[in-house]
């Protein structure tokens, strides 16, 4: 007898897409770019993959629909037993929430570079965070125009935007903090606590606020 495949967070987020209204794989890119990108991101070659997986599974359907005179697509479609799978996830503990970012991999390993590299880390990330800040501005404008796909789901993506949007704030005033630092150093070769960080560690042992935003 065969059993099922384990299942993976990923796997859980594109079966809650089509638990929304079928999606061809197409669909399914374009909403994870939107929305799933700021909480959940999946590459593209996922996004074709998996589907077809959970297909294997039982927990979809796929279907061949018209999408053109001599072209067609592959629709999705959450089934029964997608949905009870769905809805068994949302029962379950959720991981920890992780921290994995490049830009503070640069900083931790920056002696064996240079100052000037780690600057120009930080200047790139900073560009980077500032356009997803203004991307994730910019879905929230819609969703108040009444122009974004599903607005009627706005009272449970406002919980989510508020942690995104401050982490992405946070992270930007972060790199305006960092970048300052790394300037007034002379070199990027590590050295032992002076005075000044011994009480910037002392103030995070504390529980202070180091970073505060606009």
């Amino acid at each position: 007898m065969s059993t099922m495949a384990e299942l993976t967070t990923t796997s859980y987020a594109i079966l809650g897409l089509l638990s929304l209204r079928p999606h061809s794989a197409y669909d399914l890119t374009q909403q994870a770019r939107r929305s799933l990108a700021f909480i959940w991101p999946i590459s593209e070659s996922q996004l074709y993959a998996e589907p077809r997986r959970l297909v294997g599974e039982g927990l979809v359907k796929a279907t061949k629909e018209p999408a053109g005179p001599t072209r067609t697509r592959t629709v999705y479609r959450i089934t029964a037993k997608g949905r009870r799978a769905f809805a068994g996830w949302l029962h379950t503990a959720p991981a920890a929430p992780g921290l994995g970012s490049e830009i503070l991999l640069r900083v931790a390993f920056a002696d064996a570079g240079d100052k000037e590299a780690l600057l120009g880390s930080i200047a790139a990330c900073r560009e980077a965070v500032t356009a997803r800040y203004e991307a994730g501005r910019r879905q929230v404008k819609e969703q108040l125009a009444g122009t974004a796909p599903y607005p009627e789901r706005a009272s449970l993506n406002a919980v989510w935007w508020v942690l995104i949007g401050e982490q992405l704030r946070l992270t930007l005033d972060w790199l305006a903090w960092a970048e300052a630092e790394v300037r007034a150093w002379e070199g990027t070769q590590p050295h032992a606590f002076d005075d000044r960080l011994r009480a910037l560690a002392e103030r995070l042992v504390a529980g202070e606020a180091i970073l505060r935003g606009p």
